[in-house]
């Protein structure tokens, strides 16, 4: 059935005359199709046209389903070529304007990098407390959702998703539609490896070799290089677990000393055991509450703040900022560190 958060939304915004007359029914998966010539009917969905795109939008559920399976499939650009390429989230909240403007970052991530694929993004719209054979079932629904799209669009994990779903999509269309799918398949180990946490912590290396370059400007004239690099990691999870171990690997002098999670945040300005917390996430995936009951009950939690607000972590100083949490949130901001 299609998501209720889907269909509320949906309702609300588009007119009965396009699902009258978008409304195309494939068996029992249906697909509400928009391209750039629609440019009302996009602006209702919060998604703006211009010189890029974008080339594709869908909305798409499947209507028979026992589970609630639908959500949004958008292909900005395919200039670099085709298939698009880019990443499914699942989370409660996708809409189709955040699918775009995440499609729009993997038109431009793709172009800068000469990689022939065009930019795309999709999203299930689930929500949270599935169980994992729930889970896998609607990442199969989706996948048989998506493959109407095989040609432009070329799915890969994101915030929700991982490798496991890869394998999944990869067994329902094929192996050769499907990216980042696990090692017993030919894959890359995306998430086993934290690729996307490695470039975060690349990235912090170039601004830290370009900040002396910065005094030269005048609105940089007052600019303070730190002697030593203090780090905030918003989500401890894929990307911020293992941005924390590779960290301690390329830059052993820096200093993490706040992380977020689900249950809450720490923070130590004194700096955080990130080896035995990378640990505790691998085993147990939470690790911010736990830690610190511990810490608590044996006496040992000295300069060891924590809070069940995550977003109390924004309130803390650092040099750098890493925002790796599911989903932003903008009331709330870290006044002294900058994010990469």
């Amino acid at each position: 059935m299609i998501p209720s958060r889907m269909s509320t939304y949906l309702r609300e915004r588009l007119p009965e005359s396009a699902w009258d007359k978008r409304l195309v029914r494939d068996g029992n998966l249906c697909f509400l199709e928009f391209d750039s010539t629609d440019v009302d009917q996009l602006a209702r969905l919060g998604i703006a046209v211009d010189a890029l795109g974008p080339y594709r939008v869908v909305c798409m559920w499947d209507e028979t389903s026992a589970l609630e399976i639908g959500g949004y499939l958008v292909v900005d650009n395919l200039a670099m070529g085709k298939p698009s390429m880019g990443g499914i989230r699942m989370l409660p909240e996708v809409t189709p304007a955040a699918i775009h403007n995440l499609a729009r970052g993997m038109t431009l991530k793709n172009a800068a990098a000469h990689l022939p694929y065009g930019g795309g993004k999709s999203g299930i719209v689930a929500e949270h407390g599935l169980t994992p054979e729930q889970h896998t079932e609607v990442v199969r629904g989706w996948a048989h959702l998506i493959y109407r799209y095989r040609d432009i669009y070329l799915p890969g994990p994101d915030v929700g998703t991982n490798d496991a779903d890869m394998k999944t999509i990869a067994i329902e269309n094929g192996i050769d539609h499907a990216l980042s799918k696990p090692a017993d398949m030919g894959g890359n180990r995306i998430d086993q490896l934290g690729a996307a946490a490695g470039g975060t912590v690349i990235c912090l290396q170039a601004l830290l070799e370009e900040l002396p370059r910065l005094k030269v400007l005048p609105q940089f004239d007052s600019l303070t290089i730190p002697d030593e690099v203090t780090i905030l990691i918003q989500g401890f999870g894929a990307v911020g677990a293992h941005s924390a171990r590779i960290l301690r690997d390329r830059m052993p002098a820096a200093k993490v000393i706040g992380i977020s999670d689900a249950d809450g945040y720490l923070y130590d300005p004194s700096g955080l055991p990130l080896d035995e917390l990378f640990q505790r996430w691998q085993k147990d995936g939470i690790v911010t509450r736990r830690y610190f009951m511990e810490q608590m009950s044996a006496g040992k939690v000295g300069t060891l703040k924590y809070s069940t607000d995550p977003n109390d972590l924004l309130r803390e100083s650092a040099f750098c900022l890493i925002p790796a949490a599911p989903i932003a949130n903008p009331t709330t901001c870290c006044a002294k560190a900058p994010s990469v």
